[in-house]
């Protein structure tokens, strides 16, 4: 007997749907004491899980590290490690890491990820290609600069074979051209050719514009305020407030 987790990812879905982060709180609030009522480990698992996302974009460091902590435990203990749907939860643990800076804890755990995903012939996929990306923004803070170019093109590779991930692409495009531009800051035409290509993916039919589709817009609009494309950054603010007030 454990919680009903299909309620749970519902009810969580609909609050950022509607980019409501106090009413994301208490569903996880509630769902987590009541997985630790019933002594649910896997349960509890998969609400800590949605957890550190709520936590990143709160900004919560405490919490966030207690949860990336427990999580760990959690996957060990139910024997996941060497299992993808571990693997994918350490992925979230390490950019949860990452996210506050933790960046030497969260390299170690995305190598063990990565470890997992190429046991299991899996590095065609969209979790292999998101643990590649955020790594990559790690060795780009690093100014491992080979390396994280290497790895955004290795991600872009894998997620064109994949549906409904164009957002995701233009995040990678961004990165690069803030890459190419702190390696070079007279490679505009470079910046622009890569900020062009971002444009076209994040405009692409290819992609669901819910509220996940909003989440990526709002990563994109610094980086178009800060190479100085303020109509564009304008238009994704619009999207942004239609998708979540349901216009």
């Amino acid at each position: 007997m454990g919680i009903q987790i299909r309620r749970f990812i519902d009810h969580l879905d609909l609050c950022f749907q509607k980019n409501d982060m106090k009413e994301a709180g208490e569903c996880i609030s509630c769902w987590e004491n009541e997985a630790r009522q019933m002594s649910d480990d896997r349960g509890l698992l998969t609400v800590l899980n949605e957890a550190l996302g709520y936590y990143r974009r709160t900004g919560d460091k405490d919490k966030a590290i207690s949860c990336v902590n427990e999580c760990l435990k959690l996957v060990e203990r139910l024997g996941l490690n060497d299992q993808l749907a571990g693997a994918t939860i350490l992925i979230n643990a390490a950019t949860t890491l990452s996210s506050f800076k933790e960046t030497k804890e969260a390299l170690l755990i995305y190598e063990k990820a990565a470890c997992c995903f190429r046991d299991k012939d899996a590095t065609e996929t969209y979790e292999y290609a998101s643990l590649i990306n955020n790594r990559a923004s790690i060795l780009y803070a690093l100014k491992r600069y080979d390396e994280a170019q290497a790895s955004w093109n290795e991600a872009i590779n894998i997620l064109k074979k994949t549906r409904n991930h164009a957002g995701e692409i233009a995040v990678s495009l961004i990165m690069l051209a803030h890459l190419t531009y702190e390696r070079d800051n007279s490679s505009f035409d470079a910046v622009e050719e890569l900020l062009d290509k971002a444009w076209e993916y994040i405009n692409s039919d290819d992609q669901p514009k819910d509220h996940r589709y909003a989440f990526v817009l709002s990563k994109c609009v610094p980086s178009f305020e800060y190479f100085k494309r303020p109509l564009e950054a304008k238009a994704l603010k619009e999207v942004i407030d239609e998708i979540y007030n349901g216009h």
